[in-house]
């Protein structure tokens, strides 16, 4: 995370998003966002979710190698990342959603992954110490000399009083990287002392064949890294190639994909462009929309109290009506928030009558009134009756890079006709819907919301169907995402009625809170309430920066510039008190909850956890001194009743104060505070919303080895594990966010496994995003889901497909005497429209494959595959004249090759030593050849004494064969 942070903190830095001069560049970050908190928890979401994508690719892709630039696949895993890299200049050419932005930030991680990767699997450092490699993944290099297959490339480690010494085992100045066993590259099998190099961590039992050992630097402790006094260098050198990745001079992603758009992938943005914005209403004011537009005004005056302390507020409002006829479409602005609510106050509907209206006329007014980058919000509950303009709409909206929000609260299809007194016919608008997802912000598509849909769809806007009774919620929510005050929740108290009177009420205020707010509901008189300052003396609200006001039952007290310390609130009354805590304040948090997983990494929890496993809460603490402590998590439920206590321990993370603590869940949970003390010493609180739903079943959706083919059907494979104690019903729903794909339906016992695909097909080259979610009987709601992005190649590119496996090997072959008696054959097929300049990489020289003449071959080409039980794990490659590339893999046995042949370790040696080898066979002729006596038998004992033998009873192998075609 670090190294991610740095970069684009260097970035702010080198680009003048700033004018501080002096300080870290991480303090430059902090000071870059002010007291936008928001946008600051937003950019740190993103880099934690960028990291989450990283681990994603250790996870899911453990056994491919070229992910780890394992195996000696170096060219491969360079490859891979050329198309990462271009894959996300063609996104972000074209990204106009959120959505599209994710995609990108996966596909960084997953570069990332592999960048970093190359400094702990590789001998690079040893070769060149901390320098790094900046052609590694750039395109119209040629790579520095890999050692091919014939290359020994490591000796056996020597061993001292039982530890691993492998500081001196890298032989020759070719690039090579550790083979790993449960990986698709398998180590060759070598005899003697020197051989291919293994990864060497305490997960491989590759370590234990010759070359033993191995030159894995990713940990600190030699037991789990055998180079591991290099784990500093190569840390170094991995956060240097991931700043040089991001914004190299010339060849980082900042160069590929311009300032504009690596700002919008890491979240580099604040306010200040938003307040230069427009906050501008399109409304239908025809007869049928008064509890619509009552909404809307609800909502605004929400929002404009909320933000009027605020810096973050737009430039100007624009409201504009639109009725039958056209001609009654106007048009007005203020800079007055104010003015913009008595407007809306002050709408008079009427007219109508025929359904259909003129919301094109007035979205043109809206655009012609608006800034550039705003958004426009569209109120209507009818079709549009000028939709021939929806070309002139969706052309002004590009212009002037304007984004449209769409609330309909009915339509043309949903009105019936009804007989009114005097017998003429009305239209009736009824406001109930079937799909009941869509207020939340679902796309829908039926025949007379398309006009919408498809506006949105090429602007990049939002489509809302909806209930009135919804309406000022998602206006509430949509105005808050674009213009956030600096509000922070800090605490909820709940006082029932009969409770305790004359009750004191510690509200603390921390060094950060600017503004200090308080909303007490239930309260009717002054008499009912009193608040003290922290020096005991009662606050007077005597003057502009201390004010409280009682309206409709409830009390806000608002104080400005606040003295830090513990402010008491008095209840002086038995009625039922709920209090809200809000604070204007930079300082605020985020939290994520990590899984443990059992290659003793952990993982950012996608999904609900599972109930009674252990995980790790991580808060990340924004605007916050590096003196800042944090002791506690609270975690409440929506009746705020406290369900969790979790001690923190401060993490760190150069940069961002940063917290963890142990979290086990057993009960649902709506809201987490966080408490401790800031640099002063004064404790603070901090609230935010996290919904936790503890639940007894993990989905797991498996990974798909390569982007999916246009015009052809992928399974998607996916899992549901009971990991509870009794039987559930549930039921997988699986959609593309539009149409639902495929329902399954079933039961699971305790501790079973159910076990699915889901097949796609895709007609175009845009991105596949599935979301599979789960409902259980007896649950309300989803109680799992996880959405997976796809990318899809055209056919055209690189791809090689299995025609034909062949048969596995049987137990008798497994072992060095018998397993070259044992033939196996497959078939493979492999395409590339310039086959003819591609070449096809298999991993051991062992493997015998048969083909024509590929100057022959036109797109597709059959491969005969032949090989003997002695290889147990093959590759397949086939590489492209852009990098494109595509693997087919057989696997042979699961079973690790069993030696017959007695190998021999090296002799006891100190650090650094030349390793004295001695076999049986030499022992035996020195024996056989020596004079029987004292003297001559006491130098072998000593010989004897001094050799330490280690038979191996477990190795496998695949080296790494080129063929060029």
């Amino acid at each position: 995370m670090n190294a991610v942070f740095s970069a684009t903190s260097k970035y702010m830095d080198e680009s003048g998003l700033h004018n501080m001069t002096v300080g870290t560049v991480f303090h430059h970050v902090s000071t870059y966002f002010g007291t936008d908190q928001e946008s600051y928890s937003n950019h740190i979401g993103i880099i934690r979710r960028i990291i989450g994508y990283e681990n994603n690719i250790q996870r899911d892709y453990a056994g491919i190698s070229f992910y780890h630039v394992n195996g000696e696949q170096i060219e491969i895993a360079h490859n891979y990342i050329r198309t990462l890299r271009q894959s996300i200049a063609d996104l972000s050419s074209t990204a106009t959603t959120e959505d599209d932005l994710e995609e990108i930030r996966e596909k960084v991680g997953a570069a990332l992954y592999t960048i970093q990767e190359f400094y702990s699997n590789t001998n690079w450092i040893e070769l060149m110490e901390n320098k790094i490699y900046e052609d590694f993944g750039q395109d119209d290099v040629t790579l520095v000399d890999i050692a091919n297959e014939q290359d020994n490339t490591c000796a056996d480690c020597g061993f001292i009083e039982g530890i691993t010494i492998c500081d001196n085992n890298i032989r020759g100045d070719k690039l090579t990287s550790g083979y790993k066993s449960g990986q698709d590259v398998t180590k060759p099998i070598r005899t003697g002392f020197l051989g291919k190099c293994s990864h060497g961590s305490p997960d491989d039992d590759s370590r234990f064949s010759t070359a033993a050992g191995g030159i894995y630097k990713g940990r600190s402790i030699v037991d789990e890294a055998p180079h591991s006094s290099l784990h500093g260098a190569a840390s170094d050198a991995a956060m240097d190639a991931t700043e040089y990745f991001l914004i190299g001079q010339g060849r980082g992603l900042l160069s590929l994909i311009g300032a504009e758009a690596f700002r919008d992938v890491f979240g580099l943005r604040t306010r200040e462009d938003v307040v230069k914005t427009s906050l501008t209403f399109v409304i239908d004011v025809t007869g049928s929309m008064g509890d619509d537009i009552k909404a809307v005004i609800a909502a605004t005056q929400n929002i404009v109290n909320e933000a009027k302390d605020s810096d973050f507020v737009p430039e100007n409002y624009i409201l504009v009506t639109f009725s039958d006829p056209e001609s009654l479409t106007t048009g007005r602005m203020t800079t007055n928030p104010q003015t913009m609510i008595t407007w809306l106050q002050n709408i008079a509907v009427n007219g109508g009558g025929d359904c259909a209206e003129y919301a094109m006329s007035g979205m043109l007014k809206g655009i012609e009134m608006s800034n550039e980058k705003s958004k426009i919000y569209l109120c209507t509950d009818a079709d549009a009756k000028d939709e021939d303009k929806q070309g002139d709409v969706m052309a002004g909206l590009i212009a002037k890079q304007l984004t449209p929000v769409f609330l309909l609260t009915g339509q043309c299809s949903r009105r019936r006709r009804k007989r009114n007194s005097g017998g003429a016919e009305e239209f009736e608008l009824q406001k109930s819907f079937q799909n009941e997802k869509s207020s939340r912000g679902q796309r829908v598509k039926r025949s007379s919301l398309l006009v919408f849909q498809k506006i949105a769809e090429e602007t990049g806007g939002r489509v809302y169907e909806t209930k009135v009774a919804e309406l000022e919620a998602i206006v509430e929510k949509e105005i808050q995402d674009t213009f956030p005050s600096s509000n922070v929740f800090v605490t909820r108290l709940i006082f029932p009625t009969n409770s305790k009177p004359n009750e004191n009420i510690s509200v603390p205020v921390d060094n950060h809170i600017e503004t200090l707010k308080i909303e007490i509901t239930t309260v009717s008189a002054e008499s009912e309430f009193s608040l003290l300052y922290p020096n005991g003396s009662d606050v007077m609200f005597s003057s502009n920066i201390e004010q409280k006001n009682i309206l409709g039952g409830k009390l806000t007290i608002s104080i400005l510039n606040p003295s830090s310390g513990a402010w008491i609130l008095t209840r002086k009354t038995s009625k039922a008190w709920i209090v809200n805590v809000t604070a204007q304040s930079p300082m605020d948090f985020s939290t994520s909850l990590l899984a443990p997983s059992s290659d003793g990494n952990s993982y950012f929890l996608v999904g609900n956890p599972i109930m009674g496993f252990n995980y790790s809460v991580v808060v990340d603490i924004q605007n916050a001194n590096h003196n800042l402590t944090c002791d506690y998590a609270l975690l409440f439920d929506d009746t705020w009743n406290q369900v969790a206590e979790i001690p923190l321990t401060k993490m760190a993370v150069q940069g961002i104060s940063s917290c963890i603590g142990p979290y086990v869940p057993f009960n649902k949970s709506s809201f987490v505070q966080i408490s401790g003390t800031d640099e002063l010493g004064n404790t603070y609180l901090r609230t935010r919303m996290f919904s936790i739903l503890p639940t007894s079943v993990r989905l797991r959706v498996l990974p798909v080895l390569g982007d999916l083919r246009l015009n052809e059907g992928t399974n998607i494979s996916f899992s549901l594990t009971n990991t509870g104690d009794s039987t559930a019903e549930f039921i997988i729903t699986i959609s593309d966010g539009d149409t639902t794909i495929d329902v399954q339906t079933g039961f699971l016992q305790a501790g079973q496994i159910y076990e699915a695909v889901v097949m796609v097909t895709t007609d175009s080259l845009k991105s596949v995003v599935l979301r599979f979610s789960v409902s259980l009987k007896n649950y309300t709601g989803v109680v799992q889901s996880e959405t997976r992005r796809f990318s899809v190649t055209d056919t055209r590119t690189a791809d090689c497909s299995v025609l034909e496996y062949p048969r596995t090997c049987p137990v008798e072959s497994l072992n060095t005497y018998n397993c070259s008696k044992y033939i196996w054959t497959g078939l493979v097929e492999v395409s590339s429209s310039t086959i003819r300049l591609s070449e096809i990489i298999v991993s051991s020289e062992e493997i015998v494959l048969e083909h024509m003449n590929l100057t022959l071959a036109n797109f597709s080409l059959p491969i005969s595959v032949r090989g003997s039980c002695c290889v147990q794990s093959v590759l397949i490659s086939i590489l492209d004249k852009d990098g494109h590339f595509s693997q087919c893999r057989f696997e042979l046995s699961n079973q690790a090759l069993a030696i017959v042949e007695m190998i021999t370790t090296p002799a006891l040696v100190e650090p650094k030593a030349e390793l004295v080898i001695v076999n049986w066979m030499m022992i035996g002729i020195v024996v056989a050849s020596v004079i029987a006596g004292i003297i001559l038998i006491a130098v072998l004992a000593v010989l004897i004494y001094k050799t330490k033998f280690n038979k191996n009873n477990s190795a496998t192998s695949v080296s790494y064969t080129k063929e060029k075609l």
